[in-house]
């Protein structure tokens, strides 16, 4: 058993506050040759999308970055693992599993304790939407990537934490997400094209579906394991979801992992699923959020009903028997001990925009694909909706016992291209000190009513690679890639969002802190 370790630097806070980032969109090194070869790779190769090349080059500049962080007053920092770098090959096809690299494991502890050193708390995700190419693109259409993950997980996790014990002293790492966005991963490659994928089809959405939530299980349980095993102090583990207000798309994914401890009979899951879903739209409904209700908001109103009645027609849970044997193998309770949500725009209402074709990132060659991308809303569209957020928080919290939620991503998009052609303002005109703003006094208003919200994590410190492109800039620190990726605290608007989310935690800090001191003395 490990004891007497170095533990995270605490402020009187215990609230999380910090940035998300993720090993692909940041580090750089990636998919050129000789580098370790990730399931995007060919679509960079090919030209489908830009090339990842150094990305904001985190890997080398991490240190600066943790300070900048600690300068901020953050105290947490959500940072990823890299499957490809971590099992690489540099060949795009596919074989079996290669050795795992040592020296990419001891280089992710280093960061980890490096991140400690300046008093953040690491926030560790295992996968971010990206696998080694080795597995092929398709990968999670595949039951054998459950196995290949859970290894990788167990390997990763056990390696990195006995660093960081016996090299570092410092204690395990405490908070983890297997699996970032299920959601997102599965319906961008499988429905949208917007991520690699050879095949296309609700039944390929399902199988994905049936494999990612099945190894969530399997890793949650080997994370535990290895911590009862080795002495450790209980870990925190879940995934994080992107905030929808479609059933079918994301809340669906917490019923399914709650199963478990509702105790559902087997004979009565597809109407478990059915009545959620009925709930949750009435919910939404009672809400009465503040919609701007536009011409796009009533015609992507119709996509929504079209969304909710294809999922009552085609989702059924049978359909996920790999996920529901994994679960029923499992020996734990519970299969996530907190709820963690990616907040942007979730509405799907909001899928639609005044016709714009000004704005395409690559070259579409068909009609109809022109016509699509001109209607759809791009990251810059995106709406603001800060009461959303108190919502989805106070509700997920009530849903699923109490458990603590963490807001794993939150963030706005600006567009400005990677060689400064294009570098304009939003169509509703927000800065992301004014998102700033209205979100964390969201967050400030769940706390004072005793949400059991955990943390906050901004998406993202820097400008980064956004899943084929360097156009959509959500960094409070800006980057000018054409200059290299010196952090600049100034936007191509002249906003300075850093300084103002800093100013922000320090407000909150100092109201929390005189509540309690008033609550004290009574």
């Amino acid at each position: 058993m490990q004891t007497n370790l170095e533990t995270t630097p605490t402020s009187t806070d215990s609230f999380l506050w910090g940035v998300a980032t993720s090993g692909y969109q940041s580090e750089g090194g990636y998919n050129a040759p000789g580098q370790p070869q990730n399931n995007w790779s060919i679509a960079e190769a090919r030209g489908a999308v830009m090339k990842t090349g150094k990305a904001a080059e985190f890997w080398t500049r991490y240190e600066e970055d943790f300070q900048r962080c600690q300068q901020m007053g953050l105290n947490s920092f959500r940072i990823g693992l890299e499957w490809a770098r971590i099992q690489p090959s540099t060949s795009t096809t596919p074989t079996s599993a290669p050795p795992f690299d040592r020296n990419a494991l001891d280089a992710y502890a280093d960061r980890i304790a490096a991140c400690r050193r300046y008093g953040l708390e690491p926030l560790v995700t295992l996968h971010h939407f990206t696998h080694p190419a080795w597995l092929g693109i398709d990968a999670w259409l595949e039951e054998e990537t459950i196995e290949a993950f859970v290894e990788y997980v167990r390997v990763s996790v056990t390696h990195i934490n006995h660093r960081l014990t016996e090299q570092y002293q410092q204690a395990p790492i405490h908070w983890y997400i297997t699996i970032n966005e299920p959601n997102m991963l599965v319906t961008s490659a499988y429905l949208s094209g917007q991520f690699p994928a050879k095949v296309r089809g609700f039944g390929s959405v399902l199988k994905a579906y049936d494999h990612l939530l099945a190894a969530h299980v399997q890793a949650y349980n080997c994370i535990h394991d290895l911590y009862v095993v080795e002495g450790w102090t209980t870990p925190q583990v879940s995934l994080n979801t992107y905030c929808s207000d479609l059933y079918w798309s994301e809340k669906v994914i917490w019923d399914l992992l709650d199963l478990r401890r509702r105790q559902i009979d087997p004979d009565e899951l597809d109407n478990y699923i059915f009545a959620n879903a009925k709930q949750f739209s009435q919910t939404l409904k009672d809400a009465n959020l503040n919609f701007r209700r536009d011409l796009p908001y009533r015609l992507g109103r119709f996509v929504g009903h079209a969304a909710n009645w294809f999922g009552h027609r085609r989702f059924k849970v049978r359909s996920l028997q790999t996920y529901l044997q994994a679960l029923a193998a499992s020996d734990r309770p519970e299969v996530f001990d907190y709820v963690a949500i990616d907040y942007y725009d979730p509405f799907i209402a909001h899928i639609l925009r005044i016709p714009a074709f000004s704005d395409f990132e690559f070259e579409i060659k068909d009609f109809r694909g022109w016509l699509m991308s001109g209607i759809t809303s791009k990251w810059w569209d995106w709406r603001s909706l800060p009461e959303g957020l108190h919502f989805f928080c106070q509700y997920y919290s009530r849903e699923y016992g109490d458990r603590p939620v963490l807001i794993a991503e939150n963030g706005m998009a600006l567009r400005r291209k990677p060689d400064n052609s294009i570098a304009t303002h939003r169509p509703d005109q927000m800065q992301r000190s004014e998102f700033l703003e209205a979100h964390l006094q969201q967050v400030n208003r769940l706390l004072e009513e005793g949400v059991p919200v955990i943390g906050y994590m901004h998406w993202s410190l820097t400008d980064n690679y956004e899943w084929g492109s360097y156009t959509p800039r959500f960094g409070l620190f800006t980057i000018n890639f054409e200059a290299g990726t010196d952090r600049l605290v100034a936007d191509h608007l002249g906003d300075r969002p850093s300084e103002t989310y800093a100013r922000l935690i320090q407000k909150s800090q100092q109201v929390r802190s005189s509540l309690s001191q008033g609550y004290a003395e009574q």
